[in-house]
């Protein structure tokens, strides 16, 4: 039915766009466009970071991985030095006590020419035996001596190696401490890799949720309009202090009914027609309603009998103010 006045908006949901008018629908396809659009971008910009952090988690791994490596060839060196340093040490306490027993027998020796003197001394008829004997102690001594100056300089040898043994055993000491700082740095890097992780877990998460309400919310925006093409029109009029018109299709005129009647009829043409009932609710200029209580009878009215509200899906249902 037609407005007579302008005074009021026409609030159904049922309305004809007229020609030269905008369909609501074409914007609201665009707005949801976006919406998507805007969404699919905000899931790719999730995607590509989860990569980069799960492909950073893998390298500070691979990194891990090799400073361990590292660690245990170290360890083996440092194992292997302090077997050779144990040798060197042998070695050096075998030279020790091999030149003890030289410095023993040089002593030895040198008691021995003492007495060697003391007795040419009381025995010069032995003189050519005794200077002979000397002779070859003499060499002997100096062999000795150039035997000892041979072994000190095998000692000083074995002392120069101990000593670069020690200094390449404090290098790899260094090496590994250094070695550990790295290690822990690296640990501590993938505990923060790890937090990123699972705080872009979270967001994801959290996306998710809200696309799955957008999908619930764009399922019910997207049902078709209420219309009463192909449907059995059923109008209602309705004016302050419960006065009721009703007219059906086969009526020509409204007829004045009480609410009982109203709701006995309704419900009637509900069960002969199904979900082909349309109600239209219709409040004449001088009803005297206010908007409030048209919006609470047309929403019991629709709800109870038309079949655009009778699936759960349940909308704000247009108030019509006109004769």
């Amino acid at each position: 039915m037609s407005r007579d006045s302008s005074s009021f908006i026409d609030l159904r949901l049922s309305t004809h766009a007229g020609p030269g008018e905008d369909s609501f629908w074409p914007s609201f396809t665009d707005i949801m466009t976006t919406v998507v659009i805007i969404f699919v971008m905000v899931m790719v910009v999730l995607v590509i970071r989860n990569t980069i952090l799960m492909n950073q988690l893998r390298s500070t791994l691979e990194a891990e991985r090799s400073a361990q490596e590292l660690a245990r060839v170290t360890g083996e060196e440092k194992e292997s030095l302090a077997l050779q340093l144990m040798s060197t040490e042998t070695e050096i306490s075998k030279l020790r006590a091999q030149v003890l027993r030289s410095e023993q027998q040089r002593q030895q020796q040198e008691l021995d020419l003492s007495s060697q003197a003391r007795q040419l001394a009381s025995a010069m008829g032995e003189r050519d035996q005794l200077s002979e004997r000397s002779h070859r102690l003499n060499d002997q001594v100096r062999q000795l001596q150039d035997a000892l100056a041979g072994n000190q300089h095998s000692l000083e040898g074995l002392r120069q190696e101990i000593s670069r043994a020690q200094g390449r055993y404090e290098s790899a000491n260094q090496e590994l401490e250094s070695l550990r700082r790295s290690s822990g740095e690296r640990e501590r890097l993938l505990t923060e890799a790890q937090a990123r992780v699972r705080d872009s877990d979270q967001r994801l998460l959290g996306v998710q949720r809200d696309y799955a309400d957008l999908k619930v919310k764009y399922d019910k925006l997207i049902r078709p309009a209420r219309s009463p093409q192909g449907r059995y029109v059923v109008e209602v009029r309705y004016t302050k202090g419960g006065r009721i018109e009703l007219k059906t299709q086969e009526e020509s005129e409204a007829r004045l009914v009480s609410r009982a009647e109203v709701d006995e009829r309704l419900a009637q043409l509900k069960k002969q027609h199904g979900n082909g009932l349309y109600v239209k609710v219709v409040f004449p200029d001088n009803s005297g309603l206010s908007f409030n209580e048209a919006w609470q009878f047309t929403a019991e009215m629709h709800k109870k009998y038309d079949y655009y509200f009778q699936d759960g899906l349940i909308q704000e249902p247009g108030v019509k103010v006109g004769p």
